[in-house]
């Protein structure tokens, strides 16, 4: 992906992807490695002869691409007027300069799908897991765990208790057979 997009400018790259230039998992530094034959424009960030993309800091220290024979006749004419240069020419000085526009480096990747689609999945499956437990694994809920059975609990700690004067006894009434 790389050398296609030293090969051609990258004008003519943009207009054929329909992403963002982002999504593809390109790097945003290049340190000294890479920095043979970019012209030095600056200090950038720390002194060192690298090329980044900061939102913090957006003067990197050496240009983005190495000069050519395509840039170095509009290089020449930069030095001139710059109301003799069309904007074609001033977009591909800027894109020889640097990586992206402020407006493509926070441009949204798209990557909150897969982080949404594999949350959804890992529920979607924790759901599936869970039912299958419930329906093949555990066995049925004790007879305590119905209403009728809690209900009559209640009667007979009432009927027990009946004698009692703290507690739930005094709440209920016996002649009624209700909650006071």
């Amino acid at each position: 992906m790389l050398a296609r997009q030293m090969m051609l400018p990258r004008l003519a790259l943009r207009t054929m992807h329909t992403t963002s230039r982002l999504s593809g998992g390109q790097e945003f530094y290049w340190g000294p490695e890479k920095a043979a034959g970019r012209e030095l424009v600056g200090y950038g960030s720390n002194g060192d002869n690298i090329y980044q993309d900061r939102l913090d800091y957006w003067y990197p220290a050496i240009r983005f691409r190495k000069e050519d024979s395509v840039i170095a006749p509009i290089r020449a004419k930069e030095q001139a007027d710059w109301k003799n240069l069309s904007a074609e020419e001033k977009k591909l000085l800027y894109r020889y300069s640097f990586r992206q526009t402020l407006s493509e480096f926070e441009a949204p990747t798209g990557y909150w799908k897969v982080i949404t689609a594999v949350v959804f999945s890992v529920l979607g499956l924790a759901t599936y897991y869970a039912v299958l437990l419930n329906v093949y694994v555990y066995p049925e809920l004790p007879p305590t765990f119905q209403n009728e059975y809690k209900e009559a609990q209640v009667e007979r700690a009432l009927v027990l208790e009946k004698g009692n004067f703290l507690g739930a006894p005094t709440h209920y009434d016996y002649e009624k057979q209700k909650w006071k």
